[in-house]
């Protein structure tokens, strides 16, 4: 075989080496991710919607807002409704007492 190309094998496979070393330290030093989070705006949905519409159909809007809220909740997001928490996984709840 080529004296070069071992040569270049090897530093290519020293290269990946390290890297992955790198990489591993890296993710063992780093802190968890941020926690994520969602702002909805509640004022705004109801600013939007038509004054003339059904209390039903509001109700209705208003529904899918909350529920909206509660799937990001569930999927580990801290959901603020322009600055007020509105919901937060479970570990995020402080005890009262």
């Amino acid at each position: 075989m080529n004296q070069g190309l071992v040569k270049t094998l090897m530093s290519l496979a020293m290269s990946l080496a390290g890297g992955a070393l790198a990489a591993g330290w890296m993710l063992y030093r780093t802190e968890p991710p941020a926690l994520p989070i969602a702002i909805l705006d509640r004022g705004s949905l109801l600013r939007t919607l038509d004054e003339n519409l059904p209390e039903k159909e509001r109700a209705r809007h208003l529904e899918r807002f909350e529920n909206m809220a509660r799937q990001l909740s569930e999927a580990g997001y801290l959901v603020i409704d322009r600055g007020w928490v509105i919901a937060a996984p479970e570990d995020f709840y402080v005890d009262p007492q």
